[in-house]
């Protein structure tokens, strides 16, 4: 039985290597396209193209500084692109979450007529394309005078997908004895909500913000149909590549490609621990 038992536990390890090995092989090669850029980012033009794979002969960290005035979309420039970015993703993480975050706590712990459908609702509405809604979406958007950095925000209102079920599962493992302890001081229901619900909520709407953050900083497609006049960094990269204006400078390009992750990154490092322990959780209570 000991034989065995060893045996046993000696081939699992040697899975475990093997799995252990294969991961690390994917990681690797995914930091493979990072680093490549890091080292062309940092050569002229014309080392760039007279050796594409060579380590960078001058190290050029000037083409960083550069990047802020050469990298434009028409007269937008990089900085411009950038604090665009910021005010997006953090009105739209704003609106998003708290609008979310209304709907699920209602859906969760009131019941009325259709609040089991809704939640069904919320699940199958996840498995239907968006692409068949928006030639309908752009038009009402355009025709309400709602494609501007402001009214666009409206796009954020829906209270569905992903983050409803993880919310509504984090509502829901919320006890409502409070609540009831509240409603006997005469407590209202918003002030239940905002003053005894949410708070016990705050980890997993840290959790949900931190992935609709970077999910809206990546957002290319709703600044491209809707803001060109006031493109993102998404959008801008984007069109950048298109117009093909960083023949000219390709260093530049890699500068402003690696600068625009930098801020969902170093986000996503510090958050990771944060966003995989309430994700996981909320949605499972649920």
């Amino acid at each position: 039985m000991e034989e065995n038992f060893k045996r046993k536990s000696t081939k699992e390890k040697i899975v475990l290597w093997i799995v252990f090995g294969i991961f690390a092989v994917y990681a690797i090669s995914l930091l493979i396209p990072f680093v490549w850029a890091f080292f062309s980012s940092l050569k002229t033009d014309d080392e760039y193209y007279g050796k594409v794979f060579s380590w960078p002969k001058d190290w050029l960290f000037s083409n960083y500084v550069n990047a802020f005035s050469q990298f434009k979309v028409g007269n937008v420039t990089f900085a411009e692109m950038f604090v665009n970015s910021v005010w997006l993703a953090v009105g739209g993480t704003l609106v998003s979450v708290m609008v979310t975050s209304m709907t699920a706590y209602t859906v969760a712990k009131y019941e009325f007529f259709g609040s089991k459908f809704l939640y069904k609702l919320a699940i199958f509405l996840m498995v239907i394309p968006v692409v068949g809604n928006l030639p309908a979406t752009y038009r009402l958007i355009v025709t309400a005078g709602l494609d501007n950095p402001i009214g666009i925000l409206v796009l954020w209102t829906g209270g569905f997908g992903m983050n409803f079920i993880i919310l509504h599962g984090a509502y829901k493992s919320v006890s409502w004895t409070y609540a009831e302890a509240a409603f006997m001081d005469g407590a209202s229901d918003s002030r239940v909500y905002w003053s005894i619900m949410l708070p016990q909520a705050v980890p997993v709407l840290v959790s949900v913000g931190v992935l609709s953050f970077i999910g809206v900083w990546n957002d290319y497609q709703t600044p491209f149909l809707y803001l060109k006049k006031t493109p993102t960094l998404a959008l801008g990269i984007y069109q950048f590549d298109l117009m093909q204006q960083y023949r000219s400078n390709i260093p530049v390009y890699y500068c402003g490609v690696l600068m625009s992750i930098v801020p969902v990154l170093l986000l996503y490092c510090f958050m990771q621990k944060t966003i995989l322990t309430n994700t996981v959780a909320g949605g499972l209570k649920g």
